[in-house]
């Protein structure tokens, strides 16, 4: 196995971070193959011309998030993705869109007949016509100033009302949740609160760096008097939310919760990242107000992306970030990747511009409320489960299995009968949890196969219904594929 990475010894990000996140992006995107051995510390250490205990820390942090595994006297080797794992191991879920070529209720990514890709296609042309060269040049690192100004002329139809120079233009919503991370790691000790469950990404990129504290939800958003006791007793620097639609129970916060944590981020001076994705899918005219149009003290950086509502490879969303804060995101930004695409940056503020977004996500609605309606009718056709909340827009549907089914189980049971779903496992911050639950997303299915998809999972729950007196995983699994 080669590394075929390099180690700024003078970035901000730690070494052993650094070498951890290159060595799982190789896992992940299948550039490291399963049981393929990882070179020696020692290898590593002289590789990098760094200690070997900074490699041995980075191994550690592989092993203990489910990416390698040890063998005495033999080395490090790259874990199974598809291996049956214990009650107590999260799967290694990370390439959602191709987990399964079947019925895919992982992704949340939006079907592609959805795409406006002959808008795109004149938008680029035109672009290629007036732009020529200077299209591929290196663009503001903050990002395009007319599409920051476009953006911010947009923001005041949902009440939010900022400057371009508070804008930050970033490769998708997850290269925000980084933009942040590497502030917190110029920090000495960071305490985050963030719901449970709550959105994947969130975990996957804080837990590593900074102190988490879950906090439970409800249906109308996390537990405010817990969350007060919790900021009573800690110094927390950020609280991560999604208010509208959330990932991954669907939910969405009350207006009386949304104005109680901003009175609680004055109180008790923390600052609130707000990952808004999907508060333009709302159903039935509810329309979704997101926490920054009530901000009126600065404590929210507000996050939102283009990729799952116009395409997902434009890899293009924005922040909204405070004064105080913007210098060190821009550096941030920097430091990841220059500055974002700038012919797509083009041609997004061109679809914008010209009026295309609007008529664009009304169809985008239009098409999700019937797979929504479909997929919730066939839902409550199976007794064996709950839908503990009803969401009234998104893609996500958070369903709760029978007490005696482990949701890593069932993840197994259903992969091998070609459907995928997310086990809850995947959403919480700690494994302290019941994992009775699971992520229904119905973003990347047809309607055909959504039905199908949903009858397999009903027969599914029957078998083991008749079968609960075999509790042991592999026992169920094998009953259930035989």
């Amino acid at each position: 196995m080669k590394l075929n990475f390099l180690i700024y010894k003078d970035s901000p990000h730690k070494i052993y971070l650094q070498l951890y996140d290159s060595i799982k992006n190789m896992i992940e995107t299948g550039e490291a193959l399963p049981n393929e051995k990882l070179p020696s510390i020692r290898q590593v250490a002289i590789k990098f011309d760094i200690n070997t205990l900074t490699v041995l820390k980075a191994y550690d942090l592989l092993e203990k998030n489910n990416y390698i595994y040890k063998l005495s006297g033999k080395g490090c080797f790259v874990k199974e993705k598809n291996k049956l794992i214990s009650n107590t191991q999260k799967p290694v879920i990370n390439n959602f869109a191709i987990i399964n070529k079947d019925i895919n209720f992982a992704s949340a990514t939006p079907a592609a007949d959805l795409y406006p890709v002959g808008i795109f296609q004149e938008l680029i042309n035109d672009i290629f016509n007036n732009y020529g060269e200077k299209a591929f040049n290196y663009f503001n690192t903050q990002g395009l100033l007319e599409l920051r100004e476009t953006i911010a002329e947009k923001l005041k139809n949902n009440n939010i009302y900022t400057s371009p120079n508070n804008i930050q233009i970033v490769s998708g919503s997850q290269q925000a949740l980084d933009l942040i991370k590497k502030i917190i790691l110029k920090r000495k000790t960071t305490t985050m609160v963030a719901a449970n469950p709550t959105y994947y990404g969130a975990i996957n990129t804080f837990s590593e760096i900074a102190k988490m504290i879950s906090v439970s939800l409800e249906e109308d958003g996390i537990n405010i008097e817990e969350l007060e006791k919790i900021l009573q007793k800690n110094k927390v620097d950020f609280i991560y939310t999604m208010i509208n639609f959330e990932s991954p129970t669907g939910i969405s916060w009350s207006t009386e919760k949304k104005k109680k944590i901003l009175e609680l981020s004055e109180k008790y001076n923390f600052t609130i990242i707000e990952d808004d994705c999907h508060s333009h899918l709302y159903y039935y005219n509810n329309v979704a107000t997101p926490l920054k149009a009530m901000d009126r003290k600065n404590k929210v950086i507000y996050i939102n992306s283009f990729s799952k509502l116009i395409m997902p490879g434009l890899r293009l969303g924005y922040m909204i970030v405070p004064s105080n804060l913007i210098s060190d995101i821009i550096a941030a930004k920097f430091s990841a990747d220059i500055s974002s695409a700038g012919l797509i940056q083009l041609a997004l503020h061109l679809f914008l511009k010209r009026g295309y977004f609007e008529p664009h996500i009304e169809k985008l609605r239009a098409a999700f409320k019937e797979k929504y309606e479909l997929t919730l009718s066939l839902l409550r056709e199976i007794k064996e489960i709950e839908l503990p909340y009803i969401p009234n827009g998104g893609f996500y549907i958070w369903i709760k299995l029978p007490k005696e089914l482990n949701s890593n189980v069932f993840y197994n049971v259903l992969k091998e009968r070609h459907v995928s779903i997310l086990p809850d496992s995947v959403f919480h911050i700690n494994d302290e949890q019941e994992n009775d639950h699971i992520r229904l997303s119905f973003a990347a299915v047809s309607k055909d196969e959504i039905i199908r998809g949903i009858q397999i999972i009903k027969k599914s729950l029957e078998e083991f219904s008749q079968k609960k007196d075999f509790l042991f995983k592999e026992d169920f699994i094998s009953l259930l594929l035989r």
